[in-house]
C-alpha cells in the first residue's frame, strides 16, 4: 500500500510546488536574458569552459528542490520528505535487479564501452536531479503532503519530464514524438515505482541511472526513443521492474494489515 499522505494544509505544499516550477522555468530560459548571455560571453572570454559555466543550470534546479522540500516538509525533514533517508540498500537491490536485462542487452548488442563527461552527466548526475525534481518534488509534495490524487499529478509531471527531453531546436518529427512518448511513459512508471516502495526515491535513482548507462555507456541507442533491438532490453527491464514493484506493494500492504 502507498504511504498515507501527510495532513493537507499543515505545510505550504502548493507554494513549494509553485516555487520549484518557477525556478525550473528560469533555469530553462535563463539563456534568453540579455544580462545572463552577456555574463556567459564575458566568462567565455576569460577562458571558463562551457561545462563549468553551464553548471549553474544544475545549481538552480538543486535550489528549486531544496527550497520546495524545506517549505513542504519543514526543517530537519528534507531528506525524509525527498525519500532519501534510509532505503539505499533496498533501492540498490531493486535497481540492479530490474535494470539487469537492459544492461546485459546493451553490453551484448552495443558498439563498445565509452565514458566521457557527457556520459558521466547522463548516468550519474541526470538521474539524481531528475528523480529529485520530477518525482520527489512535483509528484511527492502534492500527493504525499497535499493529498492530491496520484495519477493526474504523476501524468502532469511526466508530461513536463517528457517535454524537456525533446530537442526543440528544429522542426517536430516522428523521432521527437518517440522520445516524448518514451520519457512521458517512463516518468509515470518511475512515479508509480516510488509509490509502490513507500516513497523510497533510491529505487528510481538507481534504476534510472542503470537504464541510462545501458544505452549511453554501450552506445546501443542514440536517443531516448531507441530502435527495436535496444527496446527489447528496455521492455524486459520494464516487465521485471513492474513485477518487483508489485511484489513490494503487496508485501507492504500485508505488513500494514498485520
Amino acid at each position: 500500500m502507498p504511504p498515507a499522505p501527510a495532513p493537507a494544509g499543515r505545510r505550504p505544499w502548493a507554494l513549494a510546488t509553485l516555487a520549484a516550477l518557477l525556478l525550473f522555468v528560469f533555469a530553462r530560459l535563463r539563456g534568453e536574458l540579455p544580462l545572463y548571455a552577456d555574463l556567459h560571453r564575458w566568462l567565455a572570454g576569460l577562458g571558463v569552459p562551457d561545462w563549468l559555466r553551464n553548471l549553474d543550470h544544475t545549481a538552480w534546479i538543486l535550489l528549486a528542490i531544496g527550497l520546495a522540500a524545506r517549505l513542504a516538509h519543514g526543517r530537519g525533514e528534507v531528506l525524509r520528505g525527498l525519500g532519501l533517508r534510509g532505503g539505499l540498500p533496498r533501492g540498490l537491490t531493486f535497481g540492479l535487479a530490474a535494470g539487469a536485462p537492459m544492461l546485459l542487452q546493451g553490453l551484448l548488442g552495443g558498439d563498445g564501452v565509452r565514458f566521457d563527461a557527457n556520459v558521466a552527466r547522463g548516468v550519474l548526475l541526470a538521474p539524481l536531479i531528475e528523480e529529485l525534481f520530477f518525482r520527489a518534488v512535483l509528484v511527492g509534495i502534492p500527493t504525499r503532503v497535499g493529498g492530491a490524487p496520484f495519477w493526474p499529478v504523476a501524468i502532469a509531471a511526466a508530461v513536463l519530464f517528457g517535454s524537456v527531453h525533446v530537442p526543440w531546436t528544429g522542426p517536430w518529427h516522428g523521432g521527437h514524438f518517440g522520445i516524448f512518448a518514451a520519457t512521458l511513459c517512463g516518468g509515470v512508471w518511475y512515479a508509480w515505482i516510488v509509490r509502490c516502495f513507500g516513497g523510497n526515491l533510491w529505487t528510481t535513482i538507481v534504476l534510472h541511472a542503470l537504464m541510462n548507462a545501458a544505452w549511453m555507456v554501450t552506445g546501443v541507442a542514440g536517443d531516448a526513443g531507441g530502435t527495436l533491438w535496444p527496446n527489447l532490453g528496455r521492455a524486459a527491464t520494464i516487465v521485471l521492474g513492474t513485477v518487483l514493484a508489485l511484489r513490494a506493494r503487496r508485501t507492504a500492504g500485508g505488513q500494514a494489515a498485520a
